[in-house]
């Protein structure tokens, strides 16, 4: 029986004190890997994957996946005592699959599109591979040209590897890949010439191209690019050909897989669908006073494009007015001389440079025996006074006795 002193706190109302609960400590994730119900550790493998921009059905795509092993041995492993023996944490040879979906996190519709074979994986380490595989005919209920479809990377599809989790073997790649007709997209990225430009300068100029496309255009014919003079942006008949070059083999956008497109000078290192090109020094048009520089693609339109041609000139800059600008501290030479006629082919031979002394400065003396003053070549005629200051500050004009009083 309780003591009358608890009966009436307990009649009072108010809550009767609990002992405190003790919180149950949580193990370490990285030990739950560690130790298995088999005494030993187990592999873990986790799957990513990245795909190109665009292909087309029944072309290649070229894919990079990374298998990585996240299992690790905490456990001393009797039987694999030996410098290199093989841990139970390692994991053996495996695939990853690859399925396409019309739609993004989809678990119904997949289209396998390769399997792609994983080498051996080692604890705590990773496993890349970069493959190309060809695209399947377009299967019934996906997208045409124009369209996107989205990827899925299994790994150990077929449980072949025991694991210690297999809640890492599915990736689905949130970037899509769109589907492109199987030709060649070649646009002009990158013109680098010194700004500004000035008729007759010599420059080096470098172009870039990228083949958006996913075709490499070498199955029709060399690309041949053409760097234009024009009195307009557009390529027509009268505008000069400045310089000229051939492209022989351009892979398209499919072989190329990434996260995202950049193809201009942030990447370091070019990716193989862009090709990057300096000319040797040229020499521009000296007449007339002003016109266009720009890039022509396959002028002659000898390969069969995804984007139809136009006669604008690509990425176009000014060339003058003369004599309206500093020189460019990028060129290499501004040279003077006869060139033919705009709108003709220009010379490639550089002439000598040449320049113009300074006017010659000589002294004159005026009246009144000041010291000399030197001045610019002029009549005689129009030669004023020179101004020269007195020791009391008032200013007298030379050959005259007129003194500039201060004011009151």
């Amino acid at each position: 029986m309780f003591p009358r002193d608890s009966r009436r706190e307990s009649r009072s109302g108010r809550p009767r004190c609990r002992p405190g609960r003790v919180a149950v400590e949580g193990l370490e994730g990285r030990q739950l890997l560690a130790y298995s119900p088999f005494g030993f550790s187990l592999p873990q493998l986790s799957v990513t994957g990245y795909a190109p921009a665009a292909a087309a059905w029944g072309g290649p795509i070229t894919l990079d996946v990374t298998v990585e092993n996240l299992g690790a041995s905490s456990l001393v492993e009797p039987t694999h005592l030996t410098p290199g023996s093989v841990s139970n944490a390692d994991s053996g040879p495996t695939t990853v699959e690859v399925y396409a979906a019309a739609r993004p996190n989809a678990n119904s519709g997949l289209v396998k599109v390769d399997t792609i074979d994983i080498a051996n994986v080692v604890q705590n380490s990773d496993f890349e591979t970069i493959s190309t595989v060809p695209l399947p005919s377009r299967p019934a209920g996906f997208p045409g040209a124009g369209g996107k479809i989205y990827l899925t990377f299994v790994v150990n599809n077929s449980q072949a590897i025991l694991q210690s989790s297999i809640a890492n073997n599915v990736y689905r790649d949130p970037t899509a890949v769109r589907i492109t007709d199987p030709l060649p997209d070649l646009q002009v990225v990158g013109f680098d010439v010194p700004q500004p430009l000035r008729p007759g300068d010599v420059i080096t100029p470098t172009i870039r191209i990228a083949n958006f496309g996913s075709a490499d255009p070498a199955a029709q014919a060399p690309v041949t690019v053409e760097l234009v003079a024009s009195l307009d942006k557009n390529f027509g008949p009268g505008d000069a050909v400045v310089a000229t070059y051939t492209i022989r083999s351009l892979p398209g956008l499919s072989g190329v897989p990434t996260r995202g497109i950049l193809v201009n000078d942030t990447n370091v290192i070019p990716p193989p669908n862009v090709n990057t090109t300096t000319l040797a020094p040229i020499k521009l048009p000296t007449s007339p006073g002003f016109y266009y520089l720009g890039v022509k693609i396959d002028p002659s339109h000898a390969i069969n494009q995804t984007n139809a041609p136009t006669p604008r000139l690509s990425t176009p800059v000014p060339v003058g007015p003369l004599g309206q600008f500093l020189p460019a501290s990028a060129l290499i030479a501004t040279t003077t001389g006869t060139l033919p006629v705009f709108p003709q082919r220009p010379s490639l031979f550089l002439t000598p440079i040449t320049t113009t002394p300074p006017p010659t400065l000589f002294p004159i003396t005026p009246p009144g025996g000041f010291p000399p003053i030197l001045a610019l070549p002029t009549s005689a005629a129009k030669v004023k006074a020179a101004a020269v200051s007195t020791p009391h500050g008032h200013v007298k004009a030379a050959g005259h006795h007129a003194v500039a009083r201060p004011k009151a």
